[in-house]
Order: C-alpha cells, then structure tokens, then sequence
C-alpha cells in the first residue's frame, strides 16, 4: 500500500466494502506504511507480511492460505499480488478474483530495469484455470488479458471511483491560494503523478512556459515523489520557473484540485487514472493524453479534453484553449459534475459485490452489473 492509483482505488473499495457490512482483511507482502492507518481505524483489518523477495514471499505462502480460509472470496490487486494471491487462495481451497491496473506491460519493470512482461503473461496463463474473474479498470485492458491466456467470459470491466461526496466536502473546507503563495488571478494548473518518465512532468512544465507567453500569469503545481523529481526541478531552475511549485506528498489533494483552474496528465501510459476522477469530481477541468481509458473516460464524463500522446503542441493548445476560454471551461465543469457520477466508489464497491457474490455461489461471471447515473 502506498501513494499511487491502484492502491488509492483498492482502499476506497475496502473501506465502502466495509462501511456496506462485509468484514474485509487486507494483506500486503511488503510492510505497513501511513496509507493504512484510515483503513485501520475504519475496522479493515490490515495485515503487512513484510516480505522482501520471492524466497520470502514463497515463505509467507502458508500464511496466505491461513487469511484465504477465513475469506469467503480472495481478492488480488497488483501484479505480484495477484500471483501469491492466487497461490494462497488455491492453497486455502477459495475462489479468486484480481484487478488488472496495467498502465501497460512495457511500463511494469524490476527497478533494475528488466521487464516483468513475460514473467507476468505465465502466471496468468497457468493461473487462469484457478481463477473466478479477472477485473479491468480500462475496456483495452480485456485484450491484453485475453492475449496472455485469461478466459474472455471471465473478464468484467469495472470502472475505478472515488468518494465523490467526501472529495466535495474536503475540496470545500480547503485552504486559499495564499497559503501556497499564488495570487487569486493567476491562472492555475495541477498536476497530481508520482515523477516518473511515464507522467509527463517535464512536457506540463514546458507547457506552461509557452502559455505563460501568450496568457500572462500560468502557474503550476505538481503534487507528488519519485525518481524523476531531481530532473525536472532542475529543468524548472534552467527556466527561472518561480512559478512552478513543488509540493510532495499532500492528504489534501481535494482541496488542491479546487484551487486550480485545470488539471493536467500528459502520460504515455495509463489504466484508468483515479487523480482525473478526482479532479472532474470536484469540478475541475482535465487535460490529458489519449492514453489506456483516459479519452473514455473524459467522452464518458464529459469532464475534460482528450489528446494523442506526444503531440505537445496539441497539449499546449487544449490547455489554452481551456484556461484562455471562459465559456469552454465553464462547460467541462457543468458536464464533469453531471457526468462523474457513474465514478463514484459507492456504486463501483456494489459492482465489486456483485462478482464476489456470484463467486461465493459458484455462479456464472455475471454478464450484468449494477448501473450507473446517466
């Protein structure tokens, strides 16, 4: 559990799993981190097996099985997860169902920089026999499962949500702009990512550079750690870039996309972003490239503007045309906020139910789930 999209979307499904009467325990193979103190203190039972390698992890296998015998159903979210999560569940004789966040095989590497692609496609080949249903957050991810072996009539989409009442509630109660030093009538950009070459950090700074020319005061804040940070705040000092803010890890993100005018995703890869949710949810426009599910998702919500990847002149363009155009940005607020509601976790933790149910009676996937507001 950490500070990114999958973990953010599975603890907002354990806790509306919880809140709706199920009892819901958590295991993670590597140790506790701070992301798991409000699942803790909502009555998920959380469980860090602290396990580092496969050695260790193969080690822990008993203890997985133990957690899956307690569980009606195992549920496995990530990729490493979901192989020892299968093994456990097959172990402790429980159907298993996994969520597939791929950003895409190319993008999911060892951190020596060997990709896990083959290692991933063979264990689910050899797994799917054991396995009830297969999740996906982005409609392109079914092919992709499908090509590695996965049963097409086990797959389901389900949408990623977020608590949309609790984002406008904390988006409301949040500091002003003077609190970070921006003036009231700069126009404000967010980008909310983990620095990596994937997000496109570096492309939303040079955006803002170039729109600074043309619209005057664009500032832009960037929310988030990782490798890629040292690099691009030193591209920030090679462009005098006092109007770029660099903020780190924030629990006040709600409040943050609130204060801006647009928030922004130039990515080369996705599956279904939660921080676009999340931005459309509390009434902020987004920007992103045409990645995974994000144009879907911004045709679906009607909340933002969908661009072909490595076109920066069109980022730059869109992004101008939304913070240069009153009647444009005021139109992707009023159809966000209309729209947003088929993301909400509520109804995306009742079509959770609705696969573990059927797989706890041994029932066919369900071809059918729960609809959302259209």
């Amino acid at each position: 559990m950490g500070w990114a999209g999958a973990e953010t979307q599975l603890a907002h499904l354990a806790l509306d799993l919880k809140a709706a009467g199920h009892s819901v325990r958590l295991l993670t193979l590597n140790d506790r981190t701070p992301e798991m103190e409000p699942l803790d203190a909502a009555g998920v039972e959380t469980v860090p097996l602290g396990k580092h390698g496969p050695a260790a992890k193969l080690s822990a296998l008993p203890t997985i099985a133990r957690h899956a015998r307690w569980a009606e159903v195992v549920h496995c979210t990530g990729w490493d997860a979901t192989l020892w999560g299968r093994l456990g569940a097959i172990v402790g004789r429980r159907p298993s169902v996994f969520t597939e966040h791929t950003p895409g095989r190319e993008l999911q590497i060892t951190p020596d920089g060997i990709s896990r692609q083959r290692a991933i496609a063979a264990h689910n080949r050899l797994l799917d026999r054991f396995t009830y249903a297969a999740i996906v957050v982005g409609v392109w991810q079914k092919d992709l499962l499908v090509s590695e072996g996965v049963r097409p009539e086990s797959i389901v989409h389900i949408p990623n949500g977020v608590p949309i009442g609790t984002l406008r509630e904390e988006a409301a109660g949040g500091m002003g702009r003077a609190g970070l030093g921006i003036p009231d009538d700069a126009r404000l950009i967010v980008q909310i990512a983990r620095f990596s070459p994937q997000k496109g950090q570096s492309v939303t700074l040079r955006t803002v550079a170039a729109l600074r020319q043309r619209l005057g005061d664009v500032r832009v804040v960037f929310v988030g750690e990782g490798d890629e940070e040292a690099r691009v705040r030193a591209e920030a000092e090679e462009l005098g870039a006092d109007w770029a803010y660099f903020l780190g890890l924030r629990d006040d993100v709600p409040a943050l996309f609130a204060l801006a005018d647009l928030a922004v995703l130039p990515s080369t890869g996705e599956g279904l972003p939660m921080s676009l949710i999340e931005a459309i949810a509390v009434g902020t426009p987004v920007v992103a490239t045409d990645v995974g599910d994000v144009g879907w998702l911004l045709e679906r919500s009607g909340g933002g503007i969908a661009v072909p990847v490595d076109a920066e002149k069109e980022f730059e363009r869109a992004c101008g045309s939304v913070l240069g155009d009153p009647a444009v940005h005021a139109g992707l607020v009023e159809a966000g906020r209309a729209g947003v509601g088929e993301f909400d976790s509520k109804l995306m933790a009742v079509r959770y139910e609705a696969v573990f149910d059927a797989a706890i009676r041994g029932e066919p996937v369900p071809t059918e789930l729960p609809a959302g507001p259209r």
